[in-house]
């Protein structure tokens, strides 16, 4: 694309690339026309979705006296309905037991629930400044303060028993809070969101063991995040094993993680689960081992593998019409760039990048799949290897001549007289 010094850029990293980038993609570089190496940060398609909103309130009135303080607001424009509020306190080390009134017109107040509102910094990091209550479409609120009526007889202290732990504060009673603000928010949890990309794949072998196991194994050397199994099965409940390895050699798989699959007969209320929650940075090989007991092997016609989707941000450091995604190095170290400041795992969904596509990959002529280090790690291995054998041959050559000195004389033959 005709990229402009100074925009931010996406490259959705696929299938192909990730199939031949090592374990958690450290080996990606990116390229400009001239050959200069281009800063980028990498992250993952997920994110954490804020389910509750806020809503500031204005507050319309305040009374106290010596029993207790009301404080009166409203919440304007359109809003949700709101599950609490949160109280803007300077104050520290009090507490007041409180109670929430809502009304539709400001004059009818029904009381939406109770609870108590506390500091207790002075001692230990314990504080709260929000009431919580049912769901409320209500525009006008009503909060009433008081003393808390757990008083100590002597003194003014408020007492609170947390964690095992007697809490008390001095001078408590009576404070008036002064409350700057009032947040009413809606309910519900924050949730993670993901983007997922898949792909689906026969098994390259598969077999049955001696102890009642069997496998199958999948050559496709992609990460995952998840893994679903595509069974022929009608009803089964098997434990399985994943297994990971570079090289495919028997002895070379290392464990990844254990689950079960299941499915129940039809209209019965298990249902099934044929899927799992594993993660892989990305191996060339994946053996999945399944724990038969007594039970025929699993009928497994293919697997499906989802990853979070994988993306490199990157600035453009001059206008250039196109960049070049380098990949395929074991091995290498994970860059450390400055970018990493700007677009990152924990904001990336907030900024805007214009979108790049990939075209075909081409392999390098001259490519080795060995990094440099590697290349000089097999040469100085060679080399001692070299030295031994000489070593070794040397020795045996002196050994062999040391050997045929010590020989004892020949027996004497016939006519030969002895001493």
């Amino acid at each position: 694309a005709n990229m402009k010094a100074g925009a931010l850029y996406r490259v959705d990293l696929n299938a192909e690339v990730l199939r031949n980038c090592a374990p958690g993609q450290p080996d990606i570089r990116l390229f400009a026309p001239d050959g200069a190496e281009v800063p980028y940060s990498l992250v993952k398609a997920e994110y954490v979705k804020k389910a509750a909103e806020t809503y500031a309130a204005e507050i319309t009135g305040y009374q106290a006296d010596g029993r207790e303080a009301v404080l009166e607001f409203s919440l304007n424009g359109r809003f949700l309905p709101v599950t609490s509020v949160e109280l803007s306190i300077a104050d520290r080390d009090f507490r007041k037991d409180a109670e929430v009134f809502g009304s539709a017109d400001g004059k009818n107040w029904s009381r939406l629930g109770a609870g108590a509102i506390y500091d207790y910094s002075s001692q230990v990091d314990l504080r709260r400044t929000r009431l919580d209550f049912p769901r409320s479409a209500h525009r006008f609120y009503r909060l009433k303060l008081r003393d808390t009526e757990e008083q100590p007889a002597r003194g003014k202290t408020v007492s609170l028993k947390y964690d095992g732990i007697d809490l008390n504060i001095t001078g408590g009673k009576g404070l008036k809070l002064r409350i700057d603000g009032v947040t009413a928010r809606t309910g519900g949890q924050d949730s993670v969101v993901g983007v997922y990309d898949e792909a689906s794949f026969e098994p390259s072998a598969a077999g049955e063991n001696r102890d009642n196991t069997s496998y199958i194994v999948i050559n496709k050397g992609l990460p995952f995040d998840k893994v679903e199994f595509a069974v022929e099965d009608g009803f089964f409940v098997r434990e399985f094993t994943a297994w990971y390895s570079d090289t495919g050699a028997e002895d070379s798989y290392r464990r990844l993680a254990g689950g079960n699959i299941f499915r129940f007969p039809s209209g019965w209320p298990d249902g099934e689960r044929t899927s799992a929650e594993i993660s892989s940075p990305g191996h060339a090989f994946y053996k999945f081992v399944f724990n038969n007991r007594n039970n025929p092997p699993l009928r497994v016609k293919s697997l499906r593998f989802k990853w979070l989707r994988r993306s490199v941000y990157f600035i453009a450091p001059a206008a250039m019409p196109s960049l070049t995604v380098a990949y395929g190095r074991p091995d290498t170290a994970p860059p450390a760039y400055d970018v990493e400041n700007f677009v990152n795992q924990g904001n990336w969904e907030q900024r805007t990048a214009l979108a790049l596509r990939l075209g075909a990959p081409v392999l390098t002529p001259g490519y080795s799949p060995e990094a440099p280090a590697d290349k000089k790690t097999k040469t100085e291995k060679d080399l001692l290897t070299g030295i031994l054998v000489l070593v070794v041959a040397g020795m045996g050559f002196w050994l062999f001549n040391l050997l045929k000195k010590i020989s004892p004389p020949a027996a004497p033959g016939k006519g030969d007289s002895g001493v």
